[in-house]
């Protein structure tokens, strides 16, 4: 038998002297970085070598540095300060005074210092200038709260003028007693056993939590476009319309925000409007809406601590349409009729800022261009990187535009996904209590399972609700009882002279199963038990509201549907006065793909109403518990009804 040949006898004499792993092995070894920065560091050869392919056409770099014994020149690895750590550029121990009796601070900053913080407190600029968020403080404004969770990129306070004196007041926080009812908003402020709300942070090794905290930064390229952008705001003399376009996570949100910060600042302009299009990431609403605000104060904090309302005097509620899901994927023309509906309510005297998707190819793109033509945009924002095919086509579809181009700023780790996030909004919504006179926004810690609902008919002469409207998926009408029990509906004002299917951009629109200027609610049926609801039409889906001649007025979770009194038991944060003003409109209850709000089933649980140790024994609606399997503890599982597929 003939013996085996060696490698190298079949395949030859190898180009380099290393194999591919033996070269990263030691590419992988310590360098020398005790050099000093003006002296180049001697490299290995293997370092290179282990970064040329080895596949036949780097042929004349390897026999260039075949030799074990060349090295290479690279230059010297730039050294760590501790400047790329820090979070505050002032020196806390010698710029802060505290006042022990109120927990306040005062903080005295040099031209271009910085602090940052952690937590919640009031912001006030007793002397020179500051500047946080994009927003101007000076002496004459009233104090401002500011939310700084560990969730977000923490707000970054700059003095503007040398001896820039700032006083941060502790504050008796309301939305902290979110946390006894949801581990969503646990650990995210500040340890509760310090005596302040918020924490003052040197670097990011200073937080008491050893959380990953990152600080705000605004780069000069987006301060330059900010200046830019609030240069021309100042101009009444033609339409002010802004949009900034991006994918995901390229930080649209953030820099509208800073943009509605700077012009809200403006003297000449203290009001702005904001057309929140985003139905994923609303910044003024729970998701599943769109809706047209108008901002007269700073916006210091992630979209669950400033929730619009139509009481409020810094975030008015103008108008509002649900779409009743996180996409318009299944609904563009609803979804694109609803926006012109809103940019007509919207005054073409003050700037608009428009909140759009990050879903920018295919359909979404389609969409975002009719968008940005119809709504007149007038500066447009793209945040690079993005497909050139989208923006040739925005150029072209809005030619009178003016572009600006910014770079996407680094995407950083989070501790909450988007659905994560999206429940934390929606729950921040729910127990929120809106007042006129009170300028600081304020939040419930009871848990909604204690709260009383509103119980509203269905059926018969005092009827309070007309139909019962499903946007995407229907489930059949003998399971929709089931359904809507424990889901999250709109409450939708519908005007007498509703029509169906009589808007939509061409393209988009679907064909309507019922005949055209036939009213709406002469198509509806009822379930068994009596429950009105809108068939669907020849596409398999019901015909959405018109928004010309409908508006949504809150969210409310359906506590329970009573077959028995014909009524459904609806928790909602509207107040008693707003329900009693629905009670002889027409009210249509919207369902669709909203989030399930695993979070409200399980509020007493987190909260100990039933106690640890009890609560996976007791039978609980809407929800069951999953055993403890391996390692891990019981938890708690949605329960999902049928819908029409599982009969058919």
């Amino acid at each position: 038998m003939a013996s085996k040949r060696k490698a190298r006898e079949a395949f030859g004499q190898p180009k380099c002297k290393l194999s591919a792993f033996a070269a990263a092995r030691l590419g992988k070894q310590p360098k020398n970085v005790h050099s000093s920065p003006k002296t180049p560091v001697q490299v290995p050869a293997a370092t290179v070598l282990a970064q040329v392919p080895c596949d036949g056409h780097h042929d004349d770099i390897i026999s260039d540095i075949e030799s074990e014994d060349v090295i290479v020149t690279a230059p010297p690895p730039r050294l760590v300060t501790n400047s790329d750590f820090a979070l505050s550029t002032c020196r806390l121990a010698r710029a802060i005074v505290t006042d022990e009796t109120t927990g306040s601070l005062t903080v005295t900053l040099r031209n271009d210092e910085t602090l940052c913080c952690v937590g919640e407190y009031n912001l006030r600029v007793l002397e020179g200038v500051a500047t946080v968020y994009g927003a101007v403080m000076h002496p004459n404004m009233a104090a401002q709260r500011v939310y700084a969770p560990s969730t977000q990129a923490l707000p970054v306070i700059t003095g503007r003028r040398n001896r820039t004196t700032i006083q941060l007041d502790h504050v008796k926080s309301t939305i902290r007693t979110l946390d006894r009812l949801s581990p969503l908003f646990r650990n995210i402020w500040t340890r509760e056993d310090i005596d302040r709300t918020f924490q003052p942070l040197q670097n990011i090794y200073s937080d008491d939590l050893q959380r990953s905290v990152t600080p705000l930064e605004i780069d000069k390229a987006a301060d330059a476009v900010l200046s830019r952008l609030s240069t021309d705001a100042e101009s009444t003399a033609r339409l002010n319309r802004f949009m900034a376009v991006g994918g995901k996570s390229s930080g649209k949100s953030t820099f509208n925000r800073i943009l509605c910060n700077t012009l809200v600042s403006k003297p000449s302009l203290r009001k702005v409007l904001y057309l929140d299009l985003d139905p994923g990431q609303p910044e003024f609403g729970p998701p599943g809406l769109l809706s047209l605000v108008e901002v007269t104060a700073p916006i210091f904090g992630p979209p669950f601590t400033h929730p619009a309302s139509a009481q409020s005097s810094q975030y008015k509620l103008l108008r509002s349409h649900a779409i009743a899901a996180t996409s318009f994927k299944d609904d563009p023309a609803h979804y694109m009729a609803c926006a012109q509906d809103l940019v007509q309510h919207a005054d073409r005297r003050l700037p608009l800022i428009v909140n759009s998707c990050g879903w920018v190819s295919g359909l979404g793109a389609s969409v975002l261009q009719d968008l940005a033509q119809t709504l007149g945009v007038t500066q447009i924002v793209i945040l690079h990187p993005l497909d050139p095919a989208v923006t040739e086509t925005l150029h072209v579809s809005c030619s009178d535009a003016t572009f600006h181009d910014l770079n996407r700023q680094p995407v950083r780790p989070t501790s909450r996904t988007p659905a994560e996030s999206r429940a934390m909004q929606t729950m921040a919504y729910f127990h929120h209590r809106a007042k006129k006179a009170d300028q600081v926004s304020r939040w419930t810690g009871n848990a909604m399972a204690g709260w009383r609902p509103w119980h509203v008919a269905y059926d018969g002469p005092q009827a309070g609700i007309e139909a019962v409207v499903s946007y995407g998926a229907n489930p059949h009408p003998d399971f929709l009882s089931e359904v809507l029990d424990g889901s999250i509906i709109a409450l939708v004002r519908v005007d007498a002279r509703q029509q169906d299917g009589a808007f939509g951009v061409a393209r988009y629109t679907r064909n309507s199963a019922a005949a055209s200027g036939k009213n709406l609610f002469d198509l509806i049926e009822r379930t068994k038990n009596g429950l009105p609801y809108m068939p669907t039409s020849g596409t398999g889906a019901s015909v959405p509201l018109d928004p010309r001649y409908s508006e949504c007025v809150g969210v409310a979770l359906v506590r329970a549907v009573d077959s028995q009194s014909k009524t459904l038991q609806l928790v909602t944060p509207l107040s008693e006065s707003q329900m009693a003003a629905l009670m002889d409109q027409r009210i249509a209850v919207v369902r669709g793909s909203f989030d399930a709000p695993e979070w409200a089933y399980l509020e007493d649980v987190y909260s100990g109403g039933d106690g640890p140790e009890n609560s996976s024994k007791i039978d609980r609606p809407w929800v069951s518990v999953a055993e403890a399997v391996g390692i891990e503890g019981a938890v708690w599982r949605l329960r999902h009804p049928p819908l029409a597929a599982d009969v058919r």
